[in-house]
């Protein structure tokens, strides 16, 4: 097979011909996909998004606001059906889509507040345009900010995962099924970097503070297991310096030469540890047995081992819900490194 590819990272751009197999360091990259990534050390980079954050404050017409310390009020976010309706000059679809971008790629720190107003981007409310004038104005404090990366030498992920059951009650129509539904929220780490984090509300509806967490906790697996795989064909094939011509064009798991460190699951609701971890099922939780019991497996294999944390040491608490501001900017220093 005949051909070139190019193959870009984060800290260098790659040219690669299928002919030869050979690759080309094209040296440092500067910017990807509108992150600019600036380099601070040896082993330190800042991922930030200044251009996008301009942009997103002149579409709003808040190029000038003054700022606020955090992205999200305490309160959680309702639809607010019998209040007033959106009045502002600027579209908020368009806004939203912008945020949303914002916080996938280097601003975690404004996920919740960001995921919390794209559920009403059908139907907003001026109570949802404040929210995301807040969003905006934490920004503008924060827009030379961004995502630091000091990765370690340990090819260890790990996991911290939360949940926020029924954190919508009183907040929505009480004969709406959406106001007892419970948000998770979960932060996988690689090398000590921040690699993906997630916050959504649940689909299924739990009926205590422990299904909601042991829902998010299986959520965070399937994330985990993935990446883990990842992670062990880099470090088979590539970490390891070990190469070897296959067969066929397919990798198999079984063949896997050198096991990755057990993944830390960071959790800390004791009655979902402890169920997470039993021997057996309870019956009592039999109707969130079959989609939720499936990584129970790599618990076993000693692949997964789940801890417990305090709540105050819990990163995923900042995406469940609106934080203080104390404990917010504790989170945010271990999470974005500033």
């Amino acid at each position: 097979m005949r051909g070139q590819i190019e193959i870009r990272n984060r800290n260098s751009f790659f040219f690669f011909r299928m002919d030869d197999a050979t690759l080309r360091d094209e040296g440092e990259v500067g910017d990807f996909l509108g992150t600019r990534i600036e380099k601070l050390g040896s082993r330190k980079f800042n991922l930030t998004q200044t251009g996008l954050i301009n942009k997103v404050l002149k579409a709003s017409d808040m190029e000038t606001c003054n700022s606020v310390e955090i992205p999200a009020f305490t309160t959680a976010l309702g639809s607010d059906k019998e209040g007033p309706p959106f009045y502002e000059s600027w579209k908020y679809a368009t806004v939203i889509g912008m945020l949303m971008y914002l916080a996938s790629n280097s601003r975690p720190d404004i996920s919740f507040a960001v995921h919390q107003c794209a559920r009403f981007t059908r139907a907003p409310q001026h109570s949802h345009a404040i929210a995301v004038k807040r969003i905006l104005r934490y920004l503008q404090g924060t827009k030379e900010k961004g995502l630091i990366l000091e990765p370690t030498n340990d090819l260890q992920v790990d996991c911290y995962v939360d949940a926020d059951f029924a954190g919508l009650w009183n907040l929505e129509d009480n004969q709406d099924p959406i106001c007892v539904k419970s948000r998770t929220g979960f932060l996988i780490m690689f090398m000590g970097c921040s690699l993906t984090w997630v916050s959504k509300l649940q689909t299924q509806i739990t009926l205590s503070t422990m299904e909601s967490e042991y829902i998010a906790l299986s959520q965070s697996m399937r994330e985990l297991i993935g990446i883990r795989e990842v992670i062990k064909e880099i470090q088979t094939f590539v970490v390891s310096g070990k190469t070897r011509t296959p067969a066929f064009r397919s990798f198999s798991k079984a063949f896997v030469l050198d096991p990755i460190t057990s993944s830390k699951v960071y959790e800390d609701n004791e009655a979902c540890l402890e169920f997470a971890t039993m021997p057996k099922m309870s019956p009592r939780t039999k109707h969130i047995a079959l989609p939720y019991h499936f990584f129970r497996t790599k618990v076993v294999e000693l692949e997964v081992e789940v801890i417990p944390v305090s709540t105050h040491s819990q990163l995923a608490d900042q995406f469940t819900k609106g934080l203080p501001t104390g404990k917010f900017q504790s989170a945010r220093k271990t999470l974005m490194k500033w």
